[in-house]
């Protein structure tokens, strides 16, 4: 098992457990150095985690590791790093993941921070609430504020699953860190949901008329109503499709530097071969939401914020993966 450590700020490692016995004793990973391990959902203060993972003991003739070497973390757009410099390293390590992992480790980052995050969506939904309520506004929110809140709600699970401070005010990072590439990225969404609409709307057009000649006794012609069938569920799973690849989008645009598309591409690259994954994910999301609707909507309260907590989860463990440190 190898250990990362955080020094002022840098990442460093890995060291096997015997070197990390020696820098604890020696005071350089005290109690409140943050510390990372495979299987831990998020970097955690030493002090926290070190009764349950306990070290050899120190050998009085061996030396004190030699310095480790920085790890070149991609860890936020502040760094710098590139589309380029974060999907490269990124398909040469691999990115490995599952159902059980994703829904264990989201649930550990908001447990950690459950009334943050439970404050946090109750405010999104308020949000929404409101601007539903402006006849102009509602109809301009879906680049102008429903982006921004996406990726505001995903941001501050990703800051957590790094070991970075959390403030309530980071759930508007949408609004203060890329509110104009957020706009296009709404705006893309939006040209995409109209082309998907309208063959769905002439698919409409043919069947529907055909289903009421059926229900007036008359004899709808069957190779209309397969064919309008088959087209409908392509359109749906196609639809479904794209979703998941580009679920990552908004978490993407408020972290890296970049275009709009550079978010949808880096999105599209990380979910590479993991749609059946996340749609198993989120397949378990939407059946826990439905339990929360029914149980008076106080349930949905409690499960809406799993959303964001898994979106920043599966960024994150890319990242981790792009690092050499992968999570499975």
């Amino acid at each position: 098992m190898q250990w990362f450590y955080s020094i002022n700020g840098e990442r460093l490692g890995p060291v096997t457990p015997e070197q990390l016995s020696t820098l604890v004793a020696n005071g350089t990973v005290t109690a409140e150095t943050l510390v990372w391990r495979e299987g831990f959902a998020s970097w955690e203060a030493w002090g926290k985690v070190a009764d349950a993972n306990p070290l050899p003991a120190v050998a009085v003739d061996v030396p004190p590791p030699e310095a480790v070497p920085v790890v070149d973390y991609p860890a936020s757009a502040a760094d710098g790093w590139t589309l380029d410099e974060f999907s490269e390293p990124l398909q040469t390590n691999g990115f490995r993941t599952s159902v059980g992992g994703l829904l264990s480790r989201s649930w550990q980052t908001y447990k950690s921070m459950f009334g943050l995050a439970i404050g946090a969506v109750l405010v999104l939904v308020l949000i929404s609430i409101v601007v539903g309520l402006l006849p102009v506004v509602s109809l301009l929110g879906a680049f102008l504020v429903t982006p921004q809140m996406n990726a505001g709600a995903a941001w501050i699970f990703l800051k957590k699953s790094r070991g970075e401070p959390v403030e309530f005010g980071d759930v508007f990072a949408g609004f203060s860190r890329c509110y104009g590439k957020l706009i296009l990225v709404g705006l893309i969404q939006m040209a995409a949901i109209i082309c998907i609409a309208v063959p769905i709307g002439i698919v409409a057009a043919v069947t529907i008329p055909m289903l009421e000649q059926m229900g007036n006794g008359g004899d709808p012609s069957p190779v209309v109503m397969v064919l309008g069938a088959i087209v409908g569920l392509v359109v749906f799973f196609f639809a479904l499709w794209l979703s998941v690849r580009f679920l990552l989008t908004h978490i993407a645009a408020v972290d890296m530097q970049g275009s709009a598309m550079d978010a949808y591409r880096m999105s599209w690259r990380i979910t590479a071969g993991k749609f059946w994954t996340l749609f198993g994910v989120f397949l378990i999301l939407f059946l826990l939401s439905i339990a929360g609707t029914l149980a008076l909507l106080i349930g949905m309260l409690f499960v809406a914020p799993l959303y964001p907590a898994l979106i920043a989860q599966v960024y994150h463990e890319a990242s981790e993966a792009a690092a050499g440190r992968p999570v499975e």
